[in-house]
């Protein structure tokens, strides 16, 4: 072995687990306002997606109409927590695995173009390792999530 080997094979083993961590590879959804606005703070939260427009079906298929939070204010504290959730200019959010199949699959037309991912800050690959979440079978965010982010979903250890 080399003098370069081991550091190299540290380094190669650092970027495998970081990337099947999903943690530090995600970019922030931009119109989340908890903690640093990752989609990585719990075991659900994991999907970074475009829920803050008026006509959004989002809210009534996941039976949220009552508690509609876009372009209100939390209280979450930290630098972002006041600040307005996922507003118009801004309308991502990081919403849950159930919440992303039950979405898609009571979508008038299931994965189409008003179903939007921010795949960059999605942490894609713990969505792929999950099966079901909230008592949702996660097969119809599967199938959406390869199709819409398929670069990420295809670099996610199998």
């Amino acid at each position: 072995m080399t003098a370069l080997t081991f550091p190299l094979l540290l380094l190669v083993s650092s970027l495998l687990l970081s990337s099947a961590a999903g943690d530090d590879t995600l970019k922030p959804c931009p119109g989340d306002t908890r903690g640093d606005k990752r989609c990585n703070h719990d075991p659900t939260h994991r999907v970074c997606a475009k829920i803050g427009l008026p006509d959004t079906s989002f809210w009534a298929t996941t039976n949220q109409e009552d508690i509609r939070w876009c372009g209100t204010r939390g209280n979450y504290g930290g630098l972002y927590g006041n600040d307005v959730r996922c507003p118009l200019s801004e309308p991502t959010w990081c919403i849950c695995k159930w919440a992303t199949a039950a979405w898609i699959r009571k979508s008038d037309h299931g994965c189409n173009e008003e179903i939007e991912f921010d795949c960059e800050a999605t942490d894609v690959c713990n969505l792929k390792r999950s099966y079901t979440d909230g008592g949702q079978d996660l097969a119809p965010a599967h199938d959406c999530m390869e199709k819409k982010c398929k670069e990420r979903w295809d670099a996610c250890p199998e």
